[in-house]
């Protein structure tokens, strides 16, 4: 009980600081360094730029990604899969960190050919399921990806 609480108090700092990083950023350098097209689909743009969380699909798949260089040190493991055309991690959405997107997509292209890899990412999360509240996940993931629980990868 008493890491959950302390992983919750984290997360929000992360949460916290993910937006004061993205409030006090211009946006310029963002547009021009993806690495990946934006997706198809709009997801809410003021969402994503109050939290710097960006929306993409790779190969169809929709995953997520930040710039903060914020950093938990906590572990998340488990087995990618593809639900509802999202990728999730052992039943959480990862957020994964720019550098850290080539996982995602190694993820996608490995439960597509049927093989199961486990996973660790390093970083911290919130859920839902260690209180919570739903409002605290970012609509910019729950509109695309419905969840209870979101994981940030470190840098």
């Amino acid at each position: 009980m008493k890491n959950s609480l302390r992983s919750m108090r984290i997360a929000a700092v992360l949460v916290a600081l993910v937006l004061v990083v993205a409030a006090c950023s211009d946006g310029s350098s963002a547009q021009q360094s993806a690495p990946l097209a934006p997706a198809t689909a709009e997801p809410s743009d003021a969402d994503g730029d109050r939290t710097g969380i960006e929306a993409f699909q790779i190969d169809g798949i929709w995953v997520f990604q930040h710039r903060s260089e914020a950093a938990m040190d906590a572990l998340h493991s488990g087995t990618p899969e593809i639900v509802n055309g999202c990728l999730v991690v052992d039943a959480t959405i990862v957020v994964w960190h720019l550098d850290g997107i080539d996982v995602a997509a190694d993820a996608i292209a490995a439960v597509r050919a049927g093989e199961n890899p486990r996973l660790l990412v390093g970083g911290g999360g919130i859920s839902v399921d260690e209180r919570a509240g739903p409002d605290q996940i970012p609509t910019i993931i729950t509109d695309l990806c419905p969840t209870s629980a979101v994981w940030f990868g470190a840098p």
